[in-house]
C-alpha cells in the first residue's frame, strides 16, 4: 500500500516514515519530492489544525491514485495557549529567504527560550496534532492526539536544524529531554500520534 505525505518538510518525513513502520512495514510513504511531484506552498488559513491539515491534503487530490496523509500541529504552552506562527514572530519582520537555515534555527530556539523564561525557565507544554487521511474518491477520515511536555530554556542536546524546539523540552511520558530520547523512547512519547494514524488508517 502507497501513501503520499503531504509535506515536503524534512524533519516531518523522516519522523512519519518512522511512526508509518511501527504501525505497519508493508505501507511505503512517500514524499512530493520522492514522487517528483512539484511542491505546492498552501496558505494555511483554516480556523482549526483539522482544516489546515485537509487544506494540505486536498493541494495533492488527483496528483496520485493513492490515499493522502496530512496534518497540521500546534503547540499549546500553560498561559500562552497556542503559540500562533511561531517562525514569524522568531522571525519579528525579517524575510526568512534572506536567512539561512541556521539562522532560521537559531531564532526559532531563541523564541521557545523567551517563552519558558516568561514562566521561570520551565512551562507545562502540549503537541496537539490533527490528522488527515484523503482517499482518492476524496473521503476523509480524521483523527487528533495530544502529547504532554515541559518546556524549558535550558538546550538538552544539539537541536534539530529543522525542528529546534526538540532540544528544549522533556517528555512527561518518558520523563526524558526529547532530544536525548532512543528509537524506543520516541516510540514511547509518539503513542498519541501512533495511535491516531492508526484509527484513520483502519
Amino acid at each position: 500500500m502507497k501513501i503520499l505525505l503531504a509535506t515536503n518538510n524534512k524533519a516531518k518525513i523522516e519522523r512519519f516514515k518512522r511512526l508509518i513502520k511501527v504501525i505497519d512495514s508493508n505501507i511505503e510513504l512517500l514524499s512530493p519530492s520522492e514522487l517528483g511531484i512539484e511542491i505546492i506552498n498552501i496558505e494555511e488559513n483554516g480556523n482549526t489544525l483539522m482544516e489546515n491539515a485537509e487544506l494540505k491534503a486536498r493541494a495533492y487530490l488527483g496528483k496520485v491514485d493513492f490515499p493522502i496523509l496530512s496534518n497540521d500541529t500546534g503547540f499549546y504552552v500553560e498561559g500562552e495557549g497556542f503559540i500562533d506562527a511561531p517562525k514569524r514572530k522568531a522571525l519579528e519582520g525579517l524575510d526568512e529567504n534572506n536567512l539561512s537555515e541556521e539562522e532560521i534555527s537559531k531564532k526559532l530556539l531563541n523564541f521557545w527560550k523567551d517563552i519558558a523564561s516568561k514562566y521561570g525557565g520551565k512551562v507545562d507544554a502540549a503537541w496537539v496534532e490533527a490528522f488527515i487521511l484523503l482517499l482518492p474518491n476524496g473521503e476523509v477520515k480524521k483523527s487528533e492526539s495530544r502529547r504532554e511536555v515541559i518546556l524549558t530554556n535550558q538546550e538538552f542536546g544539539t537541536p534539530h536544524i529543522n525542528f529546534p524546539v526538540r532540544a528544549l523540552y522533556y517528555s512527561k511520558i518518558t520523563n526524558k529531554p526529547a532530544v536525548l530520547h532512543t528509537e524506543e523512547d520516541e516510540i514511547v512519547e509518539l503513542k498519541p500520534a501512533i495511535d491516531a494514524i492508526s484509527k484513520i488508517l483502519k
